[in-house]
Order: C-alpha cells, then sequence, then structure tokens
C-alpha cells in the first residue's frame, strides 16, 4: 500500500555549489506540472492510502501559488495528514502562505541553512537572515503550526561560537522541527570539485563530532528531540513524510530523479528532463534503474534506513551484534538503537553489521 508521495520540481534560480539534487536553472514550467498529473495517471491502478505528500526541490517555491491551486484541484489529497511543500525564504510573503494553507499545504520546510551572513554568501544563498526570520514569522501569522527549517554546519572555519549564534535565533522562532545537515562535498558539485583539489577545507572529524554533539544538547535542551541522524522535533512534530521512508513503508515519487519503494522494488526515474517529457507524454513510465530488494539485500536496505533513526529496529533484527562495535548500540525495550556516537560512525558500522547479515 503507498502511504506516501513524492513530488519533484527541478527548478532554481541558481545552482548552490553543495547540492546534489538535480535541479535546473530555469524558469519554472506549467508544462510539467502537467506532466505530473500524466505520470500519476501511469500508476492509478496501484493501491494507494496516503498519509503524506512532499513537494521537494530544486525549489517548489518558485511557483505562483495559483498555479499550485490548478494542480491540487485534480489531486486527491484525502485521507492525507500531513502535506509539506519546501521553500526558499525570499519566495513568499504572507498572503502566498495563506493561498498555500487553503489548498491544504500545512507544513513548510525553509530551506535558511545559516542565519549568518557570511555563511550564506559562503554556500551561494541569496537570501538574508532577515528574510529567512520573516518568512518563518509570516508563516506563522497566516495560520502554519507545522515550520521547518534546515541549517547545514561543518563549513569551513566554522566555530561552536558560530552554531551558539545560530541558536540563538532558532531559540526564539515558532518552529516545530530543525533539519542540521554535515556540509559534504558531494562529487558532481563546484564544492566537490574544490574538495577534490585541495581548495576547500573541511573541519576535521573531531571538530565535526563536537559540532554534532553541540547541535544535539543544545536543540535537546530547546525542546527539539533529536529523533534522527539530521533531524530534531517539538512534541508530535516529526516529519511523518521522512518516517515512511525510514520504515520501509511504500512510496511513490513523481517527476525528474524521482524514486519510489513499491513492492520491495526501488527505481529511480529519468535524470534527464527530455527523456523524462517523452517518456511520459508516450504513456511510459519514466523509469530509468530499478533493483529488486529480497532477503539479504532487503534486510540491508532497512538497517540503512531505520538505524539512522532514533528508534532504531526490533532487537530479533540483530540478535547477533558484533561485541566490536556493541559499544555503540543501546538497548530499549525490545528494540535497538545506535547511540549519538554510533550516529557519527554510521557507515563504518554498517559495514560491519553487513558482514554480520551475510555470515550470521
Amino acid at each position: 500500500m503507498i502511504e506516501g508521495l513524492y513530488i519533484h520540481i527541478p527548478f532554481c534560480a541558481n545552482k548552490c555549489p553543495y547540492c546534489d539534487f538535480v535541479s535546473f536553472i530555469s524558469e519554472p514550467s506549467k508544462k510539467y506540472l502537467e506532466l505530473l498529473k500524466k505520470e500519476l495517471e501511469l500508476y492509478k491502478d496501484l493501491p494507494f492510502d496516503l498519509k503524506t505528500i512532499y513537494l521537494g526541490g530544486g525549489t517548489p517555491s518558485l511557483y505562483p501559488t495559483k498555479l499550485w491551486r490548478e494542480f491540487f484541484k485534480d489531486l486527491d489529497t484525502r485521507g492525507a495528514k500531513e502535506i509539506t511543500m519546501e521553500c526558499n525564504p525570499e519566495s513568499y510573503k504572507r498572503e502566498d502562505f495563506e493561498g498555500l494553507l487553503e489548498l491544504g499545504i500545512n507544513r513548510l520546510s525553509f530551506g535558511v541553512q545559516s542565519f549568518l551572513e557570511k555563511n550564506l554568501r559562503f554556500l551561494g544563498r541569496w537570501h538574508s537572515p532577515k528574510e529567512s526570520i520573516r518568512a518563518v514569522l509570516e508563516a506563522k501569522s497566516a495560520g502554519f503550526e507545522n515550520l521547518s527549517i534546515d541549517l547545514i554546519y561543518g563549513l569551513p572555519g566554522q566555530t561552536i561560537h558560530d552554531l551558539r549564534e545560530e541558536l540563538k535565533i532558532v531559540r526564539d522562532l515558532p518552529i516545530t522541527h530543525l533539519s542540521a545537515y554535515l556540509l559534504t562535498p558531494y562529487e558532481d558539485t563546484l564544492f566537490g570539485h574544490l574538495w577534490q583539489k585541495g581548495e576547500l577545507r573541511l573541519p576535521s572529524d573531531g571538530q565535526i563530532e563536537e559540532m554534532f554533539l553541540f547541535l544535539s544538547e543544545e536543540l535537546s535542551s530547546m525542546g527539539f528531540e533529536h529523533y534522527e541522524i539530521s533531524n530534531f522535533a517539538k512534541e508530535g512534530y516529526r516529519c511523518a513524510h521522512n518516517l515512511l521512508y525510514w520504515s520501509h513503508k511504500e512510496f511513490l515519487g513523481l517527476g525528474v530523479s524521482a524514486w519510489s519503494f513499491i513492492n520491495k522494488k526501488r527505481f529511480g526515474n529519468y535524470r534527464n528532463l527530455e527523456k523524462y517529457k517523452k517518456a511520459v507524454l508516450q504513456g511510459e513510465k519514466p523509469i530509468e534503474m530499478e533493483e529488486i530488494l529480497e532477503g539479504e539485500e532487503l534486510l540491508k536496505d532497512y538497517l540503512f534506513v531505520a538505524l539512522r533513526t532514533r528508534d532504531g529496529v526490533p532487537k530479533e533484527v540483530l540478535p547477533n551484534i558484533p561485541d566490536h562495535i556493541r559499544e555503540f548500540f543501546l538497548e530499549e525495550g525490545d528494540r535497538v538503537r545506535l547511540s549519538k556516537r554510533g550516529w557519527l560512525l554510521i557507515n563504518e558500522i554498517l559495514l560491519e553489521l553487513w558482514d554480520e547479515v551475510a555470515n550470521p
């Protein structure tokens, strides 16, 4: 049963130097929204019990709200308890937020990234700290109760003092959720190229650990639960859509480069816009790659997503944790999860667990 719907909007005003998502510097296309509807029709025979919808990108908020109104009038959102849209802080004003609420969108995720001007310039962001604060306050004033922001840490030269200054602003904002992502120099990004050439100096592992633990402790003191490696939520405000991913529930992804997980099969759409468009217009599912997950591979995939969360996995899934990594696990009732220090080493720990899964 498909419980989540992800919709990828690939258009951006500019390409951020750290972003490895598929995006194009272009005005948003009304025709693309029509393609999304046609693609959804290709899956009409599958069983749906939609609980969440997530509009991600790219920059969904590049579209004026009147076009979203046209899109949503043909979309059956009954039963969806959480409908999220990613927004750039500079995109919308109060009247736009009111319009989104009328469409049933009840959660906004703002790509703030930093409240410090120097960091925003380094990250290639066009908005100002004041615009971020204004956007959150206007969304709240318009009636949004569920507001999230993204921050990026692990920047060159960043200090605990810098993070403390960021969190002073966070403390006064009416947000219910925060995602804190470690800056990662992905291969096909500008930062990735600079890092490979030795022109981007990132913090040491020790400094990253210090920042990670500082964020966790400070946000916890502000009433946020650290419920996934990069995510923090006030009580009752965990991101329901992402929880579907992390608990291995079925979801459908629409749009260029979108991924889906249905019937133990993970598949991804074309990353090329023209190939995606051609397939959809021909009435074909625009799938570029797929992988059937069975047995050991299905278990590995589940561990990869579930161990990112505070809920972890049932003990019977991991009955024999190797002694040399047991210190990074915590047992709570009938479940086992990684500690915070375990989260910091999750990739190395998963490699050790793969050996255990392959040779029980």
